[in-house]
């Protein structure tokens, strides 16, 4: 009886220790520990976030909007694709993966964003055949075509930056690459309107 409430407890705190390292590993990629030090991105102009330790994955995302300080802007619209892929924070690292955790943001990419499968949850191209199938914030989080159980952190997005994000990817002059969380996030430079646009999905 003793050995098995010993065994119980050892469970327990096993279970317990998972459970805190699983929310301090989500928490601390949905930070902004993977940006690119060079963005010096310190002031958040808006962030919508929801968490959930337990469950299937795709319960954690957020959107964050930091202020792109003006001289990081104007270095960007000045040297583009040169300066984004020659970051020194990112020199010589990889890009994450499916298999790898985590990773910095590399392979920097012109706007407007390319219907990729990489865009969506679970790559897809098929999907992007469909109508309604562009790059949007809605096709980023969703995991399949009638997928509904992201609509209200959807809907929780400032319209004004949401439609801000919108015009960043669908227009020339932007930047975007994928990182983070398993390769799986990602983040969008507007040096014209001096915002950076963080989404992270796991």
């Amino acid at each position: 009886m003793k050995q098995n409430h010993t065994t119980r407890s050892a469970f327990a705190l096993s279970f317990v220790t998972l459970a805190a390292l699983a929310l301090t590993a989500i928490v601390g990629c949905s930070n902004n520990e993977s940006l690119p030090t060079e963005f010096k991105l310190t002031r958040v102009l808006h962030q919508k976030k929801v968490t959930h330790l337990m469950g299937p994955g795709g319960g954690n995302h957020s959107f964050t909007v930091y202020e792109l300080p003006k001289e990081v802007s104007a270095t960007i619209a000045d040297q583009g694709l040169t300066y984004l892929n020659s970051l020194p924070s990112a020199l010589g690292k990889k890009a994450p993966d499916k298999t790898a955790f985590s990773g910095p943001f590399v392979n920097w990419l012109a706007t407007p964003v390319s219907k990729a499968a990489r865009w969506l949850r679970y790559e897809d191209e098929q999907r992007f055949e469909k109508k309604g199938w562009e790059p949007s914030i809605a096709t980023f989080y969703k995991s399949y075509e009638n997928d509904d159980g992201n609509d209200e952190f959807i809907s929780s997005i400032s319209p004004d930056y949401a439609d801000s994000f919108q015009t960043a990817i669908s227009t020339p002059g932007n930047y975007y690459a994928y990182g983070s969380y398993r390769g799986m996030c990602l983040v969008v430079v507007s040096p014209k309107t001096g915002k950076a646009f963080y989404l992270f999905r796991d």
